[in-house]
């Protein structure tokens, strides 16, 4: 019995919906994945724990990504207004990872996710205007959300995968941006007095005010000053970097050592057809002479 399969396992940048534990006919026992830099998947040496494509039950959408889109679009217009009121992100915390200690980007990346989703709605590129006020950014995105009806969204192929896109981005900014900070650990940076990764981010106490940055270690509790942060930051680039190198360094050999296997089995397989084939017509031209 065949169905249509959710859009999602035929959008390569996204994790297709499966069945766990099911697996599709094709299925050759092991897990597979997609390398973006290759455009194409490759065997690992993973077991599969299940690849039968999940249903679409809602358009072209499985329940899931339906009740996603739906959840998404519940909270667009407060975290799209929220986006662009956040004028310079905090973006020290990007897990050590910076071009440089004074590095300040033209562009928030808080107002460039917002343009990606009021895009992703219908607004035509490059999405809001720069100068636009928050006031106006809450009655551009109100009036776009107002002509989205879901069930139609999701209906259609372009469409889907725009909602698909949607929901993923609101996933990352509600991650990224969160409406109200919290105290979480600092990545990949350590404290300057200890030496230890147990920086904790602390956010402001008031609105607009300072933001802390604390040695969580009860022996040194040192608080560092956001302009020492940036430098112990940029410090890690090139630790991170490399490290980020040689992982995806060996998974490619890994990749190209799968594929290699793969390409050998195929031309064993080929061979032996062949020979089989030969010697199936020498055993048949002998039986007719």
């Amino acid at each position: 019995m065949s169905y249509l399969p959710c859009i999602t396992n035929e959008i390569d940048d996204v994790r297709s919906c499966i069945v766990n534990g099911e697996h599709a006919s094709n299925c050759d026992g092991q897990e597979w994945q997609y390398d973006r830099e290759a455009e194409c998947s490759y065997p690992t040496a993973n077991e599969c724990k299940g690849c039968l494509p999940a249903p679409a039950e809602h358009g072209v959408l499985c329940y899931t990504c339906y009740e996603k889109t739906r959840d998404a679009l519940k909270l667009a217009l407060d975290m799209i207004t929220h986006l662009r009121s956040v004028e310079r992100a905090q973006q020290l915390d990007k897990n050590g990872v910076r071009a440089a200690a004074t590095w300040i980007l033209p562009v928030p990346n808080t107002w460039r996710m917002a343009d990606e989703l009021i895009m992703l709605l219908g607004h035509p590129a490059p999405g809001f205007p720069s100068d636009a006020t928050v006031f106006e950014i809450d009655a551009i995105t109100e009036r776009y959300l107002d002509l989205i009806d879901v069930d139609s969204w999701v209906s259609r192929g372009a469409d889907a995968e725009d909602a698909v896109h949607f929901f993923r981005t609101m996933q990352h900014a509600l991650a990224q941006h969160p409406f109200a900070d919290v105290d979480h650990p600092v990545q990949n940076v350590r404290c300057w007095e200890c030496r230890q990764l147990s920086l904790v981010w602390k956010p402001p106490l008031e609105f607009d005010g300072p933001i802390h940055i604390v040695c969580s270690t009860p022996e040194c509790g040192f608080v560092v000053d956001p302009t020492l942060y940036a430098i112990l930051a940029a410090s890690q680039l090139d630790k991170v970097t490399s490290a980020i190198r040689e992982t995806k360094a060996a998974e490619l050999a890994e990749a190209r050592a799968a594929r290699a296997i793969v390409k050998r089995r195929i031309k064993a397989e080929t061979k032996a057809r062949e020979k089989a084939a030969k010697e199936a017509a020498a055993v048949a031209a002998l039986g007719a002479a």
